[in-house]
């Protein structure tokens, strides 16, 4: 571990010789800004004890959505007991959205249907690719809506692949995917 630690210490020197002056450092890690990008020099690797969001927060690529769900209200029932299995968009997907859409919804006005997109990313159950063993399963959304999960080939929710599987946390498991899922949309009968 010392050698990595030398190496890490190595490369961040190396890194923040040749980054411009705008340089800011955030709890474990040291971020350069260069342009438009930003060069994490450390990541710090999820530390199975810490609940769902602590476990998304430390992987770095859920930014996005831990600030939605700050924004929703929705964070202290993700700190609760669980199990939860979180579907989460990564950054990537969050910028495939339409900002003006994003930015509607993260509006307090909206709490309540960002609640409810955020919520449809939620199983109250525990579910991994070893317990769904090859299996296709449809289990409810934290909204009451069902989603499709399946582990034939792979794992998918609603068609779409988890591109970051079982990260696990004390109080669930955390499935990263590259889309922001659409929950399906009530129409009222006159």
């Amino acid at each position: 571990m010392k050698h990595s630690s030398a190496l890490r210490v190595v490369l961040l020197a190396s890194i923040l010789a040749c980054a411009p002056p705008a340089i800011a450092q955030t709890g474990a890690q040291t971020v350069a800004q260069t342009g438009e990008r930003f060069l994490i020099a450390e990541v710090v690797d999820p530390n199975p004890q810490g609940d769902v969001l602590e476990v998304a927060a430390a992987t770095g690529q859920f930014t996005r959505f831990l600030e939605a769900v700050e924004a929703a209200g929705y964070a202290e029932t993700l700190r609760g007991e669980g199990p939860f299995t979180l579907f989460a968009p990564t950054d990537a997907a969050f910028a495939q959205m339409n900002p003006r859409e994003m930015q509607r919804l993260m509006d307090p006005r909206n709490r309540e249907e960002l609640l409810a997109l955020l919520a449809y990313h939620v199983v109250p159950e525990r579910v991994t690719t070893e317990s769904l063993a090859g299996r296709v399963v449809r289990p409810e959304s934290s909204t009451g809506h069902r989603v499709e999960i399946d582990a034939s080939d792979g794992l998918r929710v609603n068609d779409q692949l988890v591109v970051m599987q079982d990260i696990e946390a004390s109080n669930g498991v955390i499935q990263g995917i590259n889309t922001v899922l659409a929950p399906p949309t009530m129409i009222a009968s006159r």
